[in-house]
């Protein structure tokens, strides 16, 4: 089924459930009745129609706008076409003048060895000795120098296209990992001198990339990979790895025509051997598979997820960055795969292969929820929940029967990675790492915008609160009375600054956590009897030390105050993400501008996150227009293809990935109850249009704007329930399906009550009831933004 016919069916399907569903009425809001609940379905207009959002996008042509493009061969990791399917993942470049490669990725494949073996002097021993492994590489080797060549990325079907002339000949290229498979596919049909151009499979060693740079290399070290070629003609590069598992490599080769086509899988096992079986057992069923089917599948896949949700900006930069951060995000983690690392599933030599977890995972998974792509984030709190005995092996012995918590780094397998302890910290690790202790919170707030966002209270019952409970209980182990009344933290680290005693970003995390704790106890209905914890969550609310202030703003810690860069916000996780601290009265909005302007005074932003971070921020003021100024400063950080990089030339995944967050905050936010529509739009934005993009209490959210004004805002309710709406109208009609009930709060916020299903719209008074229709943004673009030579700033 093409994209266009999938959509047209998808909305009829839609319409005509609604049409059987529900009945639309229509009341107008006049200042008159500034009071009081307006209950939709008192005053029926007959003949009325229930219409949803239609979505008139063409999708091919709209995500074509957004295509990474190229007029010559990119030459490095910087600038190539990545593929992936959240587990397996490639890259493709130029080696030198004759030869193409396809480095070859998957997140799966790590070292194993014990944690028991650790070294805590070592700094980050957790990579070095468990951190993800170099695998090897796909080459085309051509028979003479290559000389012009066009390149494009297909969003819509996850496919890299090509051509590259010579002199004397010719070739056509493409490459796809497959969305469903663990199969890669590559093609190459060739005419004249290229003829005799060919594949060829280059295994790495299997070494630790951080363990290369820092020239401290693993002993024993990993065999070689092991070449074999089976009766069929599968061939396979298999790694059997010193502390256990295996990667291994499989690859089949058929050639017709002119065209040669290669599928390879690459999987990784442990503690098992069956790597290889795997691998030859995927290679051989995709060779085998009606191709047609099997690349439709592929395509069906990635049609359907970028049509969850839709978001434009008008600028054509900046909506291609949103889709090519959608399609990334989907390239490198599925639910059922893998929590996002640094790296991705395309590594590269760095010394951050593996999970960084106090700032980088949470990142990369933070624009999931708004986009209503579940499937893109839930990958964290699955492994969380299967590696929780790990969770509490991380902390020292005499806390793990009630304790959880995770230190800077682990690997993506385990998740063994030895907590900070604050106070003493853990000797002999260094004094910031041994006592870095609030990571593991931290990720349970993206874990929590899962549960709020979809309201699965199973998701809640069996990882959330669980995992909750005891990462609080770890700091109620070292929170000590002082004669003041309050509770006090010793040292623990504020990440990316210094130590600090009641350290705000422990602080922080902890409020929230306690807080977040009382609430859902009670959304499950539990006494105190049936759980005990709650006068001490109650506790830790009352009498947790205040955040330390002074003329600045937010302190780092007591008596340590940001006096210098800072390319962290470790000291404003109560403004963002955590959303405790918010511009709601006065003083707090004065807080919040104070400490985010000293934050930003000490010269450029360092690091590409501190911009997003500051976007954020700005958009939760409602500044739209500073926080385009921190978007736009993003730019620069922004390699061709839209990776990034720190410390020179060290490829890290999550800072592009937030910058399509704070795109999301900045057209929508919803938090404490409030779902607000178009909050910090900056006047350059002129059209504005989403659809479907997801609110906390499961509301499904669509919205148009033009030439600076909101034509009109739907919210649709997937699971039910009330909702407070703040919209950039003061005068606003509505019409609404039945037994909704919409009460005007304050000008342009309503209380908003659904049945699953239901919805209404909204739109200013005095035009007539608008049809709820997204449409393709202008094509504006003369120059394509990424990719290759084409880049633009």
């Amino acid at each position: 089924m093409t994209g266009e016919r999938y959509l047209m069916t998808k909305n009829i399907s839609l319409i005509f459930r609604l049409r059987i569903s529900m009945t639309y009425s229509r009341r107008r809001y006049c200042s008159a009745l500034a009071a009081g609940v307006i209950v939709c379905g008192q005053a029926l207009l007959v003949g009325s129609v229930v219409r949803g959002a239609e979505n008139a996008v063409r999708w091919r042509d709209e995500l074509a706008k957004c295509d990474l493009t190229w007029d010559q061969l990119p030459k490095n990791w910087m600038e190539a076409p990545f593929l992936g399917n959240g587990e397996q993942g490639t890259m493709m470049y130029r080696e030198d003048e004759q030869t193409l490669r396809w480095d070859i990725g998957n997140s799966a494949a790590h070292d194993h060895r014990p944690p028991s073996e650790d070294d805590f002097s070592e700094k980050n021993v957790e990579v070095l000795n468990r951190g993800r492994l170099f695998i090897g590489h796909l080459r085309v080797e051509f028979p003479e120098k290559l000389r012009g060549s066009s390149l494009r990325l297909s969003l819509w079907d996850a496919e890299a296209k090509g051509e590259i002339r010579t002199a004397g000949g010719h070739a056509r290229w493409s490459s796809i990992v497959h969305a469903k498979s663990p199969v890669m596919r590559f093609d190459i049909a060739t005419t004249g001198t290229l003829t005799p151009a060919k594949f060829v499979y280059v295994p790495a060693e299997a070494r630790n990339p951080r363990a290369l740079r820092a020239q401290t290399l693993r002993n024993p070290e990993n065999p070689p990979a092991v070449l074999s070629t089976h009766h069929d003609g599968v061939q396979t590069a298999v790694h059997n790895l010193y502390a256990g598992g295996q990667t291994a490599v499989a690859w089949y080769e058929s050639k017709s025509a002119g065209t040669t086509r290669l599928w390879l899988s690459v999987m990784h096992s442990y503690p098992g051997l069956d790597a290889e079986t795997l691998a030859v057992e995927a290679v051989r069923t995709a060779a085998s598979a009606d191709q047609s089917d099997w690349l439709n599948q592929h395509r069906q896949w990635w049609h359907r997820y970028y049509q969850r949700s839709y978001l434009s900006t008008g600028d054509p930069y900046w909506d291609a960055f949103y889709w090519i951060q959608q399609y990334k995000l989907a390239s490198a983690t599925r639910a059922e795969k893998w929590i996002i690392d640094n790296q991705g599933p395309w590594l590269q030599p760095t010394a951050w292969n593996a999970l960084w977890w106090n700032l980088n995972v949470q990142l990369s998974h933070s624009g999931f929820a708004t986009a209503n792509r579940r499937g893109m984030g839930a990958a964290l709190g699955r492994r969380l929940d299967q590696c929780r005995d790990q969770l509490a092996m991380n902390v020292a012995e005499e806390y793990r029967d009630d304790s959880y918590a995770i230190g800077r780094s682990s690997s993506g397998w385990d998740l063994a990675g030895h907590a900070g302890q604050p106070g003493t910290g853990r000797p002999p690790k260094d004094d910031q790492i041994g006592r870095e202790c609030g990571n593991l919170l931290w990720a349970l707030h993206n874990v929590d915008l899962e549960y709020k966002y979809w309201q699965d209270t199973e998701l809640r019952d069996r990882v959330l609160f669980p995992l909750l409970v005891r990462a609080v209980n770890y700091y109620l182990h070292f929170l000590v009375e002082e004669p003041d009344g309050y509770l006090h933290l010793p040292k623990t680290y504020s990440p990316e600054y210094r130590i600090a005693e009641d350290c705000t970003y422990d602080l922080d995390l902890l409020r929230w956590a306690s807080g977040r704790l009382l609430a859902l106890a009670t959304e499950k209905g539990l006494t105190q009897a049936e759980e005990p914890l709650i006068a001490q969550w109650q506790n830790l609310q009352s009498k947790l030390v205040p955040t330390h202030i002074d003329e600045t703003g937010r302190m780092i810690g007591r008596d340590v105050a940001l006096s210098g860069r800072h390319r962290h916000w470790s000291h404003l996780l109560a403004i963002y993400p955590l959303r405790t601290l918010t511009p709601d009265t006065d003083a707090d909005r004065k807080l919040i501008e104070l400490s985010l302007n000293h934050w930003h005074r000490h010269g450029p932003a360092m690091a590409g996150y501190s911009v997003t971070g500051g976007a954020c921020m700005a958009a939760l003021l409602g500044d739209g227009d500073r926080a385009y100024e921190f978007l736009n400063r993003l730019k620069s950080f922004l390699h061709p293809n839209t990776l990034y990089s720190e410390a020179g030339s060290l490829p890290v995944m999550e800072t592009p990935l937030h910058g399509a967050t704070a795109i999301q905050d900045m057209v929508l936010q919803s938090w404490g109850g409030r779902i607000r529509v178009f909050p910090a739009v900056p006047q350059k934005w002129g059209d504005v249009q989403f659809d479907r993009l997801r609110a906390e209490g499961a509301f499904l959210v669509s919205a148009k704007r033009e030439s600076g004004k909101t034509q009109w805002a739907e919210v649709t309710a997937d699971a039910g329930g009330s909702v407070e709406v703040q919209l950039p109208l003061i005068d606003v009609d509505w019409s609404a399906s039945d037994n909704a009930q919409i009460e005007r709060i304050d000008d342009g916020v309503f209380r908003v009550v659904l049945p699953q299903d239901g919805s209404v719209l909204f739109w200013p008074t005095g035009q007539s009831q608008p049809t709820p229709r997204i449409t393709a943004t202008p094509s504006r673009l003369l120059r394509h933004p990424f990719g290759g030579s084409s880049q633009v700033r």
